[in-house]
């Protein structure tokens, strides 16, 4: 498959990336890229967190550098008909992970790590990790042969659950109820639960308002599949976002929280199984999570795939 290498353009190509994704996710039986979740995740929420993140004071400006120093970092390969085939991709651009995304007919792979080895190597560690499905023989064997290794407990877990009809939803305590930021947009509450739920105590460790206002401007996030569960003295303690690739009939969650002092409620199980219910309700014949903890497979998911870091010094 011949392609072009050129820079990309946010404004441009983000949903034009987005569409190659979904259409790849379509013409395989197990996952080689990204889904739409992480795509529009990593540019409307990672980066302007991070961009942001413990920053004293907080200033959008940080964030808006942040986003387009994502974008100068992704490299994409088009077709001579125009059409994205391959890009790499940074989720995060001060640590140095790459992810190949590819159509399974894109076949200069030596070029992409050639590439990367030269223009997405972090300029003080000199290390480059490249994140390769365990299934990917083929990526594998080219990391090998340039001397990469596999990075011990450096990896990532994909679940799923296959919706059979018949889904029960499991009871919340007493004064505990589900919402959506489509009932209630408190951004502050909402980016608090966040903050606390993935044990950041100190406020400034917490999102910026700037990146939830961003994340709502992504084009797959809907705010009726923005999940939260309300305690009785009104603060947001566990949350779940749904999101919703229609062309291939699934439903993805990504993230799943709760605040620690309302763990071991039954509230993430709970809010988990709204989203799943919505998900069944917008025709999903399937719900993935990019996890295999024993939480979800408790649940019902089973684990599907793993993508480990091969990483060298370059």
């Amino acid at each position: 498959m011949k392609a072009t290498l050129r820079r990309y353009n946010d404004k441009r190509d983000f949903e034009r990336v987005r569409d190659f994704l979904v259409d790849t996710y379509a013409m395989l039986d197990r996952p080689l890229n990204w889904g739409l979740d992480r795509w529009n995740y990593a540019r409307y929420f990672v980066i302007p967190m991070i961009g942001a993140y413990a920053e004293d004071p907080v200033s959008p400006d940080d964030s808006r550098r942040a986003i387009q120093m994502w974008a100068d970092s992704i490299r994409l390969w088009e077709s001579d008909e125009g059409r994205p085939v391959a890009v790499t991709a940074l989720e995060y651009p001060w640590l140095g992970d790459v992810f190949f995304l590819r159509h399974p007919e894109f076949d200069a792979l030596v070029e992409m790590f050639e590439d990367a080895e030269q223009n997405m190597v972090h300029p003080e560690k000199r290390t480059l990790r490249v994140h390769i499905y365990e299934h990917d023989e083929q990526l594998k064997a080219i990391a090998q042969s340039r001397g990469y290794q596999r990075v011990a407990n450096r990896y990532e877990e994909e679940s799923e659950l296959v919706i059979r009809g018949g889904l029960s939803r499991p009871g919340l305590p007493e004064g505990f109820v589900i919402r959506s930021m489509a009932d209630e947009n408190d951004l502050e509450r909402r980016r608090k639960a966040f903050g606390r739920g993935f044990n950041h105590e100190d406020p400034k460790e917490w999102p910026s308002l700037y990146s939830y206002q961003e994340l709502q401007k992504a084009p797959d996030y809907r705010k009726e599949q923005d999940l939260y569960v309300v305690a009785p003295d009104g603060e947001f303690v566990s949350f779940c976002i749904l999101w919703w690739d229609e062309r291939n009939r699934i439903g993805i969650l990504e993230p799943v929280g709760t605040v620690p002092e309302h763990r071991r409620k039954g509230l993430a199980r709970a809010v988990v199984h709204e989203a799943v219910q919505r998900a069944a309700a917008l025709g999903a014949e399937k719900v993935v999570v990019g996890a295999g903890l024993d939480f979800y497979l408790a649940i019902g998911f089973e684990k599907k795939s793993a993508n480990h870091a091969w990483a060298r010094e370059v």
